[in-house]
Formats: C-alpha cells, structure tokens, sequence
C-alpha cells in the first residue's frame, strides 16, 4: 500500500469510484411511483401550512372583532340634548342678529383690507409687465418712445 501515486494514478482511482457509485445507484430499487408521492409528501406541507395560515388568520380577525365589539359596549353613548339658552324668542332674535352683525363687519374689513392690496398688486403687476415689454422691446431693437 505504500505506493507513490503519480499523475494518472488519481485520475483512475477517481474513475474506478465512480463506476462504483453507479453500479451501487443501479443496485438500489426504485419504487415506479416514486414522483407521485413525492408530489404528494410536497402538496401535503403545503396544504399544511396554507391552513396554519387560514387558522392564524381566522384567529386575528376573530381577535379584532372582539376588541372592536368591547370598545363599543364598554365606551360610555352619551347623547346630550341641546339646552335652549333663550327663555324666549325675541331674546334669540336679538343674539342672532348681533352675531350677524359681528361677522358682517369683520367680512367688510376684510373686503377693504383685500380691495386695498389688491389695488397695489394690479399696479405693481402692471409694472413688471411694461418694464419685461421694455426690455423685449430693447432686445428686438426696437427703442421706448
């Protein structure tokens, strides 16, 4: 056994080993429906795991339901009814005439404050478009008379 392996000497023991192996392959029975159950054993885990899947979600929506419905029983339903401020109706006339009041004049301060700015930005935006008119005039040549 104390041989010295030389080059080719690998190369023959590695090709020796596989003609063992398959012969050995050769040797072993295979059953003929060997892929249908395999397919089987994999459609099987699946449906194994497809139904954990359906079982763990079931459980979550039945989870949420529950939290949901002891929100809705446990939360306090207060409907308050509107209590009449006014003993009578000339007395609500008057709130609400005072109140269309207040917001008529903060409207019309509101309408001048705009109409004034408005004002400044027509102008200051008429300017700006006469001096770009200038200088499109100035860079076509043709000069401000």
């Amino acid at each position: 056994m104390g041989r010295n392996l030389k080059t080719s000497e690998p190369e023959e023991i590695l090709r020796k080993g596989l003609s063992q192996m398959r012969t050995a392959d050769e040797d072993i029975p295979v059953p003929g429906d060997l892929s249908r159950m395999i397919e089987g054993t994999v459609d099987r885990e699946l449906g194994r795991r497809r139904g954990r899947m359906r079982l763990v979600a079931s459980i979550s929506a039945i989870g949420v339901a529950a939290v949901v419905a002891a929100v809705a029983f446990l939360s306090p339903l207060h409907v308050d009814e509107p209590e009449d401020t006014f003993d009578n109706p000339e007395e609500a006339y008057a709130a609400v005439v005072e109140a269309l009041e207040l917001i008529g004049q903060n409207l019309n301060k509101g309408m001048s404050f705009a109409a004034g700015n408005i004002e400044e930005i027509g102008c200051a935006a008429f300017e700006n478009f006469e001096s770009v008119v200038c200088g499109l005039n100035r860079d076509d040549g043709y000069e401000n008379q």
